[in-house]
């Protein structure tokens, strides 16, 4: 049974629904009083797998702001980083049994709890974030068979957080996709099948391990990361060769709120909510850009080299890694529409691009290199 004590009259205890990290029992805290929006107060529990200075929690932390801002005070906000409160893995389904209120889910995590989200880790379909997670939310609004995962869940989505297009950082030069056979790239989510399907070696490990990976030759290269991620890990001054495959947004993340909870909430508190959300998408790509212009300069002061591939041959890999056909294929055996999520996506990457000249921090510093 969900934990429902989450509010308190003024002057009264406020107890959240949140564990501690230690699996403690609920905290307990004290309101200082009534807002100007009435006389309920909440604490919002948020989990995250990102640690504190990344761009997503960044995004996270400008958006609690605002929410407590817009109620004053009536709701906080309380962001628990780096996995402290669960696993990236339990994310949704802690929202659902009181684990946490919110949480970051990422789609390398959602294949079980929102299986359809998972096409937006589709590759070759857009290197445009910005189209990327206006896509995500237009999907929630526009498609039955996508938003059923997520009320199925008994959650409801926020905003999305970009994570930018997949770069490949490597050891040793490359002139071309047939270089990449028979090398070992860390690589996850859909990634992996793009990178058998060019005939190296997916290696999973968490992105803590790559740097250590790379410098005792465990693996070749990484993918699965975007610009702004490398300075995180310690991959922007150590990285020789960077490379952009092609592949475009390979990935995402989503912020989600109990469902139960949020209509539980006062309208203008829900209003205030959405308000904040709404700035989603403009505050991640503020951050992400922040950390992927450090993350140029740092690899062009290291003297990394930016490469790229040619455009004949990232349609070639398109076709031959036939990656969308077989997500399809996949999930219409479990028993989703998913021909009629895939379509939808299309259309609205179709619609969305003419009207964004968004540049990934990816193409905008391979490009800024060569000229």
């Amino acid at each position: 049974m969900r934990r429902r004590a989450r509010r308190a009259r003024a002057g009264g205890p406020v107890r959240t629904t949140g564990l501690l990290a230690s699996g403690a029992a609920l905290a307990v805290l004290t309101a200082c009083g009534g807002t100007a929006l009435g006389d309920d107060t909440y604490v919002l529990h948020y989990t995250t797998y990102s640690n504190p200075t990344s761009d997503q929690s960044r995004t996270a932390q400008r958006w609690a702001e605002e929410v407590e801002e817009l109620t004053d005070g009536g709701v906080t906000v309380r962001l628990h980083y780096s996995e402290s409160l669960v696993g990236a893995d339990e994310s949704a389904q802690a929202t659902l049994d009181g684990r946490a209120d919110v949480a970051q889910v990422g789609s390398i995590y959602a294949a079980s709890d929102l299986s359809m989200f998972t096409v937006i880790e589709l590759p070759f379909e857009t290197d445009n974030p910005e189209v990327q997670m206006t896509a995500i939310e237009r999907l929630y609004e526009e498609n039955e068979v996508y938003r059923e995962d997520f009320d199925r869940q008994g959650v409801r989505l926020l905003f999305p957080l970009p994570l930018g297009s997949a770069a490949i950082g490597l050891q040793d030069e490359v002139t071309g996709l047939d270089d990449l056979r028979g090398r070992s790239i860390r690589a996850g989510g859909l990634t992996s099948d793009v990178m058998l399907a060019a005939g190296a070696n997916p290696i999973g490990m968490t992105a803590n391990d790559i740097y250590e990976s790379m410098s005792r030759g465990v693996v070749d290269g990484y993918t699965s990361l975007a610009l702004a991620n490398l300075p995180t890990f310690g991959l922007s001054r150590t990285t020789p060769y960077l490379l952009d495959p092609g592949i475009g947004a390979y990935s995402s993340s989503i912020v989600v709120i109990n469902e139960e909870l949020f209509q539980s909430m006062p309208e203008e508190y829900r209003e205030a909510l959405t308000e904040a959300s709404a700035q989603g998408i403009s505050n991640g790509l503020e951050e992400m850009d922040a950390l992927g212009e450090i993350a140029c300069q740092e690899m062009v002061e290291n003297g990394t080299e930016f490469l790229s591939l040619p455009e004949e041959e990232v349609a070639v890999w398109k076709e031959e890694a036939g990656v969308a056909e077989r997500w399809v294929a996949r999930y219409e055996e479990r028993g989703y529409d998913a021909r009629s999520v895939l379509d939808d996506y299309r259309r609205i990457i179709a619609e969305e691009t003419p009207v964004s000249d968004y540049a990934d921090p990816l193409v905008a510093c391979t490009e800024g290199e060569r000229e």
